[in-house]
C-alpha cells in the first residue's frame, strides 16, 4: 500500500474529505463518481408463487439459498425447480446481469442480501421469496453486486426494511437505495480483480470439501470394527450429564458452549453460572435442536442446555469416542424424536453400541485422524484469511480509495 493511499485512509478515518473526493449519502467517494438510485438501474419484481405440486421439477428456479451462497449464480448450480408455462417464464425470467434480493429474513444482518446471475446462455426463474432487479441500465453486473455488499449501501437497505419477527424488504424500499458509480472502464477493472479473489476462494473451498470427503472415507475405514475389537452398549462405557439452562451475562467470566458457538466456531455468550463444565478432554453431543446428533470435542467452557457431556471410562480415549460419534452422526440424526424441537432419545446410550480396539490401537488411529484434522484446520484458517483480504480489497476499491 502506497503512502498516498495510507494518508487518504487516515484522512477519511478522521472524518475529513481528501482532495479530489466528495461526501455523499454512501460515504466519501471520488468527485467524478455519479450518484444513482437503484430504480435507475434495475426494474424490480417479486417472484413466482406456485402450488406445492409444481415444485421440484421443470425449469431451474433461483431461491434464497442461491442468493446466500455468496458466489455469482450460474444455471448449473441452481438447486430448485418449478413447473411453469412459457408465458409465466417470460414474465418471471432471469437473464445475465439481473440482481436477486432476499425478500424476507430472520435477522437484520441478512435483510435484502443480494446475488447476481452471471449465466449468459441459460434463462432461469426465481421464487416468491426473492425480488428480481431486472437489468435496465448499462453497468457491470458483478461490480454492482459488489457495490451492494458495501457497508453504506447495506445500511440503507437495512434502514428501509421492516418487520419485527421477520425482516422484510420491498420493491419500493430497494428503489430508494442510493449507490455511487465510477465509469464503465473502472467498473470492469474492479470486477476483474474481485472476481479473481472469488475464484481463489472457490478453489480453497473445494479443496476443503475434498479433504472433508477424504476424512469421512478415512474414518469409515479406520473405525470399522476389526477382529479382536470389543463391542458393547454405550451406556456400559459412557457417563452422560445433560446440561442445564445457564443465564447469559454480558460481563460473564465463563464462555458458554451453545448453538451460537457451534454455528460461529467462537464464543458469543458468557455466564457467571458454574453449570456443567467441559475441558479439552470432554466430548459433547448436541442433544436438542435441528442439528441434534452433532458431536464436538476439545472445547473448554460451561456446557449449554442443548448439549450433553459424555465421559468415557478408562477403556476408551475421549478422542476415539468423538470420532466414533462423528462417523455415525448421520445415523444418529435418523433416531431423533419430537414433533417440535427434535432431540436425541433418552435411551440413546442403551440403543447405541460402540466397537473399539485396545488403547494402543486407538492411539494409532487417533494419530492418523488428528493429523488429518490439523491439515483441514490449516486450510480453514487460510480460507478465512483469504476472505478477510478480499473484504478489505473490496472496501478499498468500491469506495474509490484505491483507483484502478
Amino acid at each position: 500500500m502506497t503512502e498516498e493511499i495510507k494518508q487518504r485512509i487516515e484522512t477519511i478515518k478522521a472524518g475529513k474529505v481528501p482532495d479530489g473526493y466528495k461526501r455523499t449519502v454512501v460515504g466519501i467517494v471520488p468527485n467524478e463518481w455519479e450518484n444513482k438510485r437503484l430504480s435507475e438501474l434495475l426494474k424490480f419484481q417479486n417472484g413466482v408463487n406456485a402450488d406445492k405440486e409444481k415444485y421440484n421439477s421443470g425449469i431451474k428456479m433461483i431461491s434464497v439459498m442461491d442468493i446466500l451462497s455468496n458466489r455469482p449464480i450460474f444455471y448449473d448450480n441452481i438447486r430448485g425447480h418449478v413447473d411453469i408455462d412459457e408465458k409465466t417464464l417470460n414474465n418471471y425470467s432471469v437473464t445475465y446481469g439481473d440482481i436477486l434480493f432476499q425478500r424476507s429474513s430472520e435477522t437484520v444482518e441478512d435483510a435484502g442480501k443480494s446475488n447476481v446471475y452471471m449465466d449468459e446462455e441459460n434463462i432461469a426463474t426465481y421464487s416468491g421469496f426473492v425480488i428480481r432487479g431486472k437489468k435496465v441500465s448499462d453497468y457491470n453486473p458483478f461490480y454492482l453486486n459488489e457495490l451492494l455488499k458495501s457497508s453504506k449501501v447495506r445500511q440503507q437497505i437495512i434502514k428501509y426494511s421492516a418487520g419485527s419477527q421477520h425482516i422484510n424488504v420491498s420493491q419500493d424500499s430497494l428503489s430508494k437505495v442510493n449507490v455511487c458509480f465510477t465509469n464503465k472502464y473502472e467498473q470492469n477493472r474492479i470486477a476483474e480483480i474481485l472476481s479473481k479473489w472469488d475464484k481463489v476462494i472457490e478453489l480453497q473451498e473445494k479443496l476443503i470439501e475434498k479433504l472433508e470427503l477424504q476424512k469421512k472415507a478415512l474414518m469409515q475405514r479406520l473405525l470399522t470394527p476389526k477382529e479382536g475389537w470389543k463391542k458393547v452398549k454405550l451406556e456400559s462405557v459412557i457417563r452422560k450429564q445433560k446440561a442445564v439452562l445457564v443465564n447469559t451475562n454480558e460481563n460473564g467470566k465463563n464462555p458458554i458452549i451453545d448453538m451460537d458457538y457451534l454455528i460461529n466456531s467462537s464464543f458469543c455468550n458468557y455466564t457467571n453460572d458454574e453449570g456443567i463444565r467441559a475441558d479439552l478432554n470432554d466430548v459433547l453431543l448436541l442433544w436438542d435442536g435441528s442439528g441434534a446428533g452433532t458431536p464436538i470435542h476439545k472445547v473448554e467452557g460451561v456446557v449449554g442446555s442443548t448439549f450433553a457431556k459424555l465421559t468415557p471410562n478408562h477403556e476408551i480415549f475421549p478422542s476415539f469416542l468423538y470420532y466414533y460419534l462423528l462417523k455415525i452422526q448421520e445415523r444418529n440424526k435418523l433416531l431423533r424424536e419430537g414433533s417440535g424441537v427434535p432431540h436425541i432419545p433418552k435411551d440413546f446410550l442403551r440403543m447405541q453400541t460402540i466397537s473399539f480396539p485396545t488403547k494402543t490401537s486407538q492411539k494409532n488411529i487417533l494419530n492418523i485422524l488428528e493429523n488429518f484434522d490439523l491439515q483441514i484446520n490449516y486450510h480453514h484458517k487460510k480460507l478465512e484469511v483469504l476472505k478477510q483480504q478480499q473484504k478489505a480489497m473490496q472496501q478499498l476499491l468500491i469506495t474509490g480509495i484505491v483507483r484502478v
